[in-house]
């Protein structure tokens, strides 16, 4: 029996998908089983499943991602589900490193951190993951990618897994409801490559509205069970989702920057400026903090002086 289960939904196929399979199976770690869901994709991956038995494929009408994903963990036969978009890549230690990790009955999800590769496979940009917690979330100040993860499959049965009314944000609607129950492990080297290309990059709209409707859900949870701190978590994060338009131009200054081009990442900034100037300059404010150099990465001399200004 394998140890963890790898699953895919694929709605695109084509050299993307063989990409991410490939990865999969470059594994230092070998004890997995691969589910692919065939989302409405007509791409016959029957060579790869004669040839390595440890992939399974299923087929289904196009139903969605978050339907395909419950879909694959219901097929799966382990109790770690590492999941994987179809245009993403795993680096091969991540599994064996995730493994060890998840060895730890106390740890819920295991997520890395990752870096952005365009359409060839270049890299273009570092991820922006870090160590989250149930509160972070609250605070929409928790980072993590779906692709990255690796979650127990009991925990998420008892969540009631991916719910399909949130079309762009099903993910974080997921990690949310299993943040609040279990705690959450991050690897900070990076196992994971997340490709930005022209499908994903041109969504037409934002999840930032569905993200405030997870967030108002979990704000009635709270008040309702009386958490205190939880519902100061909320009502701090709120205003701090930008949502349509200015979600968008945020969305695209981000990109643009990954692609180190600054003059769309400046004039998406300014648009976001004009329709949320509040919520664009908090992360612009965060962004760059995030990106000061600490202390201890200074050179000593540089420390010395800082530690002699701070003592007068």
């Amino acid at each position: 029996m394998p140890v963890v289960s790898v699953v895919i939904p694929s709605f695109r196929g084509g050299a993307f998908l063989r990409d991410a399979i490939a990865s999969v199976q470059s594994q230092t770690f070998q004890d997995w089983e691969l589910i692919v869901v065939l989302d409405g994709c007509e791409d016959d991956l029957s060579e790869i499943e004669r040839n390595d038995d440890r992939v399974r494929v299923f087929r289904q009408r196009n139903r969605g991602e978050c339907v395909s994903r419950n879909v694959g963990i219901g097929h799966a036969r382990t109790g770690l589900i590492a999941l994987l978009d179809d245009d993403d890549r795993m680096l091969p230690n991540r599994l064996q490193t995730q493994v060890d990790v998840m060895n730890d009955e106390s740890v819920g999800v295991c997520h890395t951190q990752y870096r952005v590769i365009d359409e060839h496979g270049e890299i273009i940009g570092e991820g922006e993951s870090k160590e989250s917690q149930y509160r972070d979330f609250l605070r929409a100040d928790g980072h993590i990618l779906i692709s990255t993860a690796m979650i127990r499959r009991e925990l998420i049965q008892d969540v009631g897994g991916f719910s399909p009314l949130f079309l762009l944000s099903g993910d974080l609607d997921l990690l949310y409801r299993v943040a609040r129950e279990s705690s959450f492990f991050f690897l900070p080297e990076v196992l994971t490559e997340y490709r930005r290309h022209g499908s994903n990059l041109s969504l037409p709209v934002s999840g930032g509205d569905q993200l405030k409707l997870i967030l108002r859900q979990h704000l009635f949870f709270a008040e309702a069970r009386g958490e205190v701190d939880n519902v100061r978590a909320i009502r701090h994060g709120l205003p701090r989702v930008p949502a349509g338009r200015a979600a968008r131009a945020i969305r695209y200054a981000r990109d643009a920057r990954a692609r180190k081009n600054y003059v769309g990442m400046f004039g998406a900034l300014g648009l976001s400026l004009v329709l949320a100037p509040r919520v664009t300059l908090y992360l612009s404010l965060k962004q760059a903090r995030s990106e000061l150099p600490t202390v201890r990465s200074l050179p000593s001399v540089v420390r010395t002086r800082v530690k002699a200004g701070r003592e007068r």
